[in-house]
């Protein structure tokens, strides 16, 4: 049996296309406790500010908690002690600090008496200020804007807060946006720091559309929204916005799923609506950053090593795979073969019968058994194809010559010349394979073998062998197709069981480890396969000689049962191969990055349209989910949970799904290319 290469990568391709509404990590909005010494980081934005901008952090009462200075980098870390409570920061101009309006592309003046302000609920070591976080402020500071309106509380804040988040669908509007700047360029990327980003450098070109500079909008938006509703701003105008923006910052790799997020763009214009949602979304509370977090780890580690449109790492990896042995490979069978001729070399002298073989080959005398050379022939079922070769006796051994080959799909026949290669026993009964064998690729015209074996000298179907060396597929232009190298081989045709340890190298991968083949599996038209399979090592892209990188790891057990098939009918519900796949491992989307961890078994034996699997799923930010997947008549159904009970179900027929928390209550629902959570806020699966 060949290395089936391509149906593993493909089958764990498809296992971690299919677990792509699981995932784990991302950013949570709520802190972690503060120690009680910090550096906070505060970075402002209306596009980056500069230096010469003051940051300030009060408490709740006014009392300043420190202040600094905006670095070259657009951010101020101030020093804080001893507090954790709330905290109202502010951005304050002077004569030298400036600001990159994204609208005109130039740096604009932040004066002494502007201001824009922030108001969390409680101290966070790093956060943002920017026209969001101003508008909610505006809502909960007295006319000072030093410290809290009389009545304001942590409830109140954190309402408020939201409310605004909910208005213009932003997941934590105080998150360190991505900051855009003269010579920038194209920076806005689909994390959550980009998408706020990308909101805010829209609300400059609004901004500009109303003929003002975004700093004036902050103030014209909170004076807009004292009625209780935005007058000034609705979706068309921030979606027209958007598409100015992601057009003039977007990098390639996120312009349609920033795209996508605009033309579908719903802006919560009434304030009390905006607080109703804000109430549920808080109820929720740490049930929806953790919905937020599946699915941005999610986007950020599982769907950039598979997903449906093709474009992950292991998703390039398989179109790579499956160019290198589109033609299929019998690299095992090679070996095999090599095995029987040393069985019919240690036959040829005395000769018990006319024949020998195993499986569909044979070596036979030919007619009327009186020759002492047998004609052999090899079946090489995945390349399908049967070659004919002569072996005749020579010193310490055979010789054998390649004379022609037949297709086994068209039946035409082709002569073969220069493949030939001699097999010689030493004292110890060791044998040496050298010379030009049949292609173990359909792409190759002849393998170069250097193999050295044992076999115990049996001169039945029961043979054991064991041996080394390595087998080269080299193609009409002197280039490798597949390269084996074995450190240990050994086989029993009784138990029809193979082990290989090495390395196979094709033009794009190298797979280290070792691979083992178990007892048969005959299907009712005769067909043998090995029943079962197990495949410990890692591949590694080596298309870049300089920079190899492993982009998969792990154990694969893999059987079949061919007892009720039959390859000469047609598949059916009753006439197909029963199967199933496990693995344990990790998949790799580029060098030097942190592997997703995935333990999968799946099975057809419900069915050929009724497959189910099972797995368990650590993404690149820890947290680990478990699943299952049942395939229906119409598509697959998916269920995914992680330790707390947040549950994410999705049919891919319907193109729907929900997320839920513990107790049943709706969290978000699903499309094709986004999850929108009851905050109004959204994950992109683009």
């Amino acid at each position: 049996m060949a290395p089936r290469l391509t149906p593993l990568v493909l089958a764990l391709g498809g296992a971690l296309t299919l677990s792509a509404c699981g995932g784990g990590g991302g950013g949570a909005s709520t802190p972690a406790a503060t120690p009680a010494s910090v550096d906070v980081t505060v970075t402002p934005s209306l596009g980056q500010f500069s230096p010469g901008c003051t940051v300030e952090l009060r408490k709740a009462t006014g009392e300043v908690l420190g202040t600094a200075s905006v670095g070259i980098n657009g951010r101020a870390v101030i020093p804080v002690s001893g507090y954790t409570g709330a905290v109202i920061a502010a951005v304050k101009g002077s004569p030298t600090c400036t600001y990159f309006d994204e609208a005109s592309g130039t740096d604009k003046p932040f004066d002494a008496s502007s201001q824009i302000s922030a108001v969390i609920d409680n101290l966070r070591q790093e956060f943002g200020i920017n026209i969001f976080t101003n508008l909610a402020a505006t809502r909960v500071l007295d006319t000072s804007r030093g410290s809290l309106a009389s009545g304001a509380t942590a409830d109140t804040i954190k309402q408020e807060n939201a409310a605004v988040q909910v208005m213009f669908q932003v997941s934590d509007m105080f998150a360190t946006p991505v900051l855009i700047h003269r010579g920038s360029g194209k920076v806005l990327d689909n994390t959550e720091s980009g998408r706020l980003a990308t909101r805010l450098a829209a609300l400059a070109e609004v901004a500009s559309g109303l003929s003002m500079g975004v700093a004036s909008l902050a103030s014209h938006l909170a004076d807009d929204l004292t009625d209780g509703r935005l007058d000034s701003i609705d979706s068309s105008r921030m979606q027209a916005g958007l598409d100015a923006a992601i057009g003039k910052y977007a990098s390639d790799s996120a312009k349609a799923s920033l795209t996508d997020a605009a033309a579908n763009i719903n802006l919560v214009t009434d304030a009390a609506t905006a607080r109703d949602q804000a109430r549920t979304a808080l109820t929720a509370g740490t049930s929806l950053q953790q919905a937020r977090q599946i699915f941005a780890d999610l986007r950020t580690s599982i769907l950039s090593i598979a997903n449906d449109a093709g474009t992950g790492s292991l998703d390039q990896q398989n179109a790579l795979m499956q160019g290198d042995f589109q033609h299929g490979v019998d690299a095992v069978l090679v070996i095999d073969h090599l095995s029987l001729m040393a069985w019919a070399a240690d036959t040829l002298p005395n000769p018990e019968s006319p024949s020998v073989g195993h499986r569909e080959s044979d070596c036979m005398v030919p007619y009327p058994f009186t020759a002492n050379y047998f004609e052999c022939t090899f079946i090489a079922g995945r390349t399908k194809r049967e070659y004919h070769a002569t072996v005749r006796p020579a010193a310490n051994g055979v010789t054998w010559e390649f004379t022609r080959v037949r297709s086994l799909e068209t039946g035409a026949s082709t002569p073969l010349t220069g493949l030939t290669g001699t097999l010689t026993r030493d004292a110890a009964g060791r044998y040496t394979a050298s010379g030009n064998f049949y292609p173990m690729t359909g792409d190759s015209t002849r393998t170069v073998a250097s193999f050295s074996f044992t076999y115990d000298g049996s001169r039945d179907a029961a043979q054991v062998w064991a041996g080394s060396g390595s087998l080269d597929a080299l193609k009409g232009d002197g280039s490798s197709a597949l390269k084996v190298i074995v450190s240990d081989a050994a086989g029993n045709q009784g138990t029809k069981s193979s082990r290989f340890v090495g390395s196979l190298i094709s033009p794009h991968h190298r797979f280290d480890g070792n691979l083992e083949i178990g007892t048969p599996t005959v299907a009712l038209d005769g067909t043998t396969e090995p029943k079962n399979g197990r495949l410990v090592g890692s591949f590694t892209d080596i298309s870049n000689p300089v920079a190899p990188f492993k982009f998969l790891e792990g154990t694969v057990n893999y059987s079949q049962d061919l007892s009720a098939f039959n390859a000469d009918l047609a598949p059916s519900t009753t006439n197909y191969i029963r199967q199933t796949l496990g693995f344990t491992g990790a998949a790799y989307k580029s060098a030097g990055v942190t592997g997703i961890g995935l333990i999968l078994s799946a099975t057809n034996a419900d069915g050929p349209a009724s497959q189910r699997g099972e797995f368990t799923l650590t993404g690149l930010n820890g947290l680990t989910l478990t699943g299952k997947a049942t395939q229906t008549a119409t598509g697959w159904v998916w269920e995914i949970k992680n330790s707390n009970g947040i549950t994410v179900s999705y049919s891919t027929a319907a193109g729907t799904g929900t997320v839920r928390n513990a107790d049943g209550t709706t969290l978000g629902t699903i499309s094709k290319q986004r999850v929108s959570f009851i905050d109004g806020s959204y994950e992109s699966l683009i």
